[in-house]
């Protein structure tokens, strides 16, 4: 199976407009991870949180990058968001019409996370799993259900690029791959550059999960975000 690439695109910040996902298609992006803006984006880092911060109307943009994916034959939108009480997901029953799915940050057996992945599942979405160090009992049961890809926290702290992946990383993908995870891995936090990412393969993962390294290069502009892209798919690529 080739390596998957997933990149974090946020919605409706304006400074990241919608006309810069023709660069997550040019460049070969498997899945385009939609952040939706939270309260408490307790697990993000400055870039992400920043980025929640200037956002306009994310339920809008939401529809507008499924629309204008949905035209082409790139990637796959995946809603990323944190299961927060009243999220309009669990009211919209077309919420996740011709998505890839969600990922729900939340503690396995939160409500709102349950009910969102329920949403999701009803919309013929796969469900995406998000594991935070350390690991956690629910959290590999969790793994071991998702029907999309499950993301492995790659480095203790918050979202941000790295200057190099743990290589305890191996034994963790071991360990979740013994204890009957069936799903592709994806590492993700402080992914920034394709050395790292093709790091990640040999550590075990099937692909990759960038975020914050995705925002600063949106920020400096187009030609930045496509070198950055295009070097993502070439490390996976070999």
């Amino acid at each position: 199976m080739p390596a998957l690439l997933v990149v974090y695109f946020p919605l409706a910040d304006p400074v990241v407009g919608l006309d810069l996902l023709a660069l997550y298609a040019e460049a070969g992006v498997d899945v385009v991870e939609c952040g939706w803006p939270a309260r408490a984006p307790y697990l993000d880092g400055p870039d992400v949180r920043a980025a929640m911060a200037r956002a306009g109307d994310p339920a809008a943009a939401w529809r507008a990058v499924r629309q204008r994916l949905a035209a082409s034959a790139g990637p796959q939108p995946l809603l990323m968001t944190y299961a927060e009480p009243g999220h309009p997901g669990l009211a919209d029953a077309s919420f996740f019409a011709g998505a890839y799915g969600l990922i729900a940050v939340a503690p396995a057996g939160n409500a709102t996370r349950t009910a969102l992945e329920a949403r999701a599942r009803t919309a013929a979405g796969r469900v995406c799993a998000f594991l935070p160090l350390p690991l956690s009992e629910p959290d590999v049961e969790a793994a071991r259900r998702a029907s999309g890809y499950v993301m492995l926290q790659a480095a203790a702290g918050l979202t941000g690029p790295r200057t190099a992946l743990d290589p305890a990383n191996a034994a963790r993908i071991a360990n979740l791959r013994a204890r009957g995870v069936a799903a592709p891995i994806l590492l993700g936090f402080g992914v920034s550059t394709g050395e790292q990412a093709r790091a990640a393969l040999a550590l075990g993962a099937d692909g990759v999960v960038v975020g914050s390294a995705a925002l600063r290069a949106a920020l400096r502009g187009r030609a930045a975000l496509a070198a950055l892209l295009n070097n993502l798919r070439r490390g996976l690529d070999g």
